[in-house]
């Protein structure tokens, strides 16, 4: 397995060099083909013609094999670290006491076990994460209901009463007002006026 790691947090996983390079590039396959051509460079004629790659430009992340850990396992155990293509994991070039596991058979059995391995939980991007996802459904909310009373603000319904005025500004201030560690079950949504 190939892993693109930038700052020892994982970028991407690939079974293949090429693609784990073209995906933490961000490139589809055509794109990517044009650039390897253009940092290939051929010297000598066939039959004792050599390619040379030049990825001396490639800068902000680092492209290693891992070949002495089953990856797939350790990034099952870490499941709750990813999330649709983002892995807030951490990679480590020597395998290192990471966290305490237990599968089924050493669930009766103490102590528990620390795993050796090259891949390492971040809770605290994880948790940066979590909390990034609450605001999006939170701001999203909070969208869907100022659009609720959108028809109210238009010139043929008549004056707009200071209570919906004020309603519709205590939505609008919700990131503002709202402790920004707040879940969106925790946040004070402004009550609606009766009329």
């Amino acid at each position: 397995m190939y892993i693109s790691h930038k700052s020892n947090v994982i970028q991407t996983i690939r079974e293949i060099e090429w693609d784990c390079r073209r995906v933490t590039k961000g490139m589809s396959k055509p794109e990517y083909w044009a650039w390897l051509d253009s940092v290939t460079t051929v010297t000598g004629t066939p039959p004792d013609a050599k390619t040379t790659v030049d990825y001396s430009g490639e800068t902000g992340y680092t492209i290693v094999e891992c070949t002495d850990e089953d990856v797939n396992a350790r990034l099952i155990q870490l499941s709750e670290y990813r999330a649709e293509g983002v892995y807030n994991i951490k990679w480590s070039d020597s395998k290192v006491n990471c966290e305490e596991i237990l599968d089924d058979d050493e669930k009766s059995q103490d102590p528990k076990v620390y795993v050796q391995s090259h891949f390492k939980g971040d809770d605290t991007a994880k948790d940066a994460r979590i909390l990034a996802d609450e605001w999006t459904q939170i701001r999203a909310e909070r969208d869907r209901l100022i659009a609720e009373t959108d028809w109210m603000m238009l010139s043929d319904t008549g004056t707009v009463s200071t209570a919906w005025k004020n309603y519709r500004k205590a939505l609008r201030e919700i990131p503002q007002s709202q402790d920004s560690a707040k879940k969106f079950s925790d946040i004070d949504w402004p009550d609606k006026p009766s009329s």
